[in-house]
């Protein structure tokens, strides 16, 4: 009786495991934060405003400040968020990540495997609005799938203005 309820429990972990990975839910980790140009530093935000994940969709919640541009942006809420895959990857020629691109016509902006950081991140720097979301496409290497989430800034976010 031991070994049916053993093998039960390990058949019923195997089963959530594999929809985990299957829906995709687990492939990668995100921390919400700030992002400076000056020194190129990424440091976590701990109050104030929040992200959650939800399969492949991120929302921001609370308090969103409002920055002064930096690389490219113009002023606005500007957000930066590290994405790091939960698996090793070995990037290579077929990195790709492509972020939309809020400030012009061309739709999107293209990156190689020189936008990952040195542990295999990625720090994605945008700006946002409640009107219209952002996403970032990612293909960590040749052998992966490329996967697009998208940032939306939840109806209940306030979003500072300039000279607040």
């Amino acid at each position: 009786m031991k070994f049916l309820k053993t093998a039960a429990l390990a058949i019923c972990a195997f089963c959530v495991a594999f929809a985990c990975v299957a829906c995709g839910q687990n492939d990668v980790r995100v921390t919400l934060g700030t992002y400076s140009e000056a020194n190129q530093t990424f440091t976590p935000v701990t109050e104030g405003y929040t992200l959650t994940v939800s399969g492949t969709t991120f929302t921001l919640k609370g308090d969103i400040p409002y920055s002064q541009g930096i690389i490219g942006l113009e002023d606005g809420n500007i957000v930066a968020i590290k994405i790091m895959p939960t698996t090793a990857i070995e990037p290579d020629a077929g990195t790709s990540i492509q972020t939309t691109n809020r400030q012009s016509q061309e739709g999107w902006n293209t990156y190689g495997q020189e936008a990952l950081e040195q542990d295999g991140s990625i720090i994605w720097v945008t700006s946002v609005t409640k009107d219209e979301d952002v996403q970032i496409k990612i293909k960590w290497n040749s052998e992966a799938t490329e996967k697009t989430y998208t940032l939306k800034v939840d109806e209940s976010a306030t979003l500072a203005t300039a000279g607040e």
